[in-house]
């Protein structure tokens, strides 16, 4: 962008104004260095591509970068308020391993109290609630209910990313409404 200012400028403004001004009658005067030279119509069509492929350029790199939503890519959050919670976050992010091609995500594990001593875990992804499980003090429960909870995160991302593919291609038909 800096390059097509500086094009602009010091090659397309001086040759406008040779052009527009009148020559005073009398004795010339030395050009000043400051002052440029009229350009050639060949070397002022150079000038204007010169521009035009710079500003397309930059065009396209800013096509090329993509928006992201957060900086933080695969965030897994942890709300949970008591052990056994704070257990089952252990389990599900130990074995957590994000499915390949998904960028930005973010998986809230949350508890809510229930009756006696079990509680209720939810998890969501992308603020989308994917399961609200009873979940029992007990060591084999947790790893359980974690392996499925992995099981069902990672197959909505997989869907979601397929879905966004699709999208992209222009493979699916939107529902008609009747």
């Amino acid at each position: 962008m800096g390059l097509s200012c500086w094009l602009l400028l010091c090659l397309v403004v001086p040759a406008a104004q040779a052009q527009t001004s009148p020559k005073p009658a009398g004795k010339p005067k030395a050009p000043k260095e400051s002052e440029a030279a009229p350009l050639s119509a060949k070397k002022l069509e150079e000038a204007l591509q010169l521009l035009l492929k710079a500003t397309t350029d930059s065009a396209q790199n800013q096509q090329r970068r993509q928006f992201r939503p957060t900086e933080i890519e695969g965030l897994v959050m942890d709300q949970t308020i008591t052990k056994v919670g704070h257990d089952f976050y252990d389990e599900f992010f130990t074995k957590w391993e994000a499915p390949p091609d998904i960028g930005d995500f973010t998986i809230v594990i949350r508890e809510k109290p229930a009756r006696g001593t079990s509680t209720l875990i939810s998890v969501e992804v992308n603020e989308s609630e994917l399961l609200e499980l009873p979940l029992q003090p007990k060591a084999e429960a947790i790893e359980e209910m974690a392996a499925y909870a992995l099981e069902v995160a990672g197959g909505f991302l997989l869907q979601a990313r397929n879905e966004s593919k699709q999208l992209e291609r222009g493979g699916r038909v939107p529902l008609e409404v009747f």
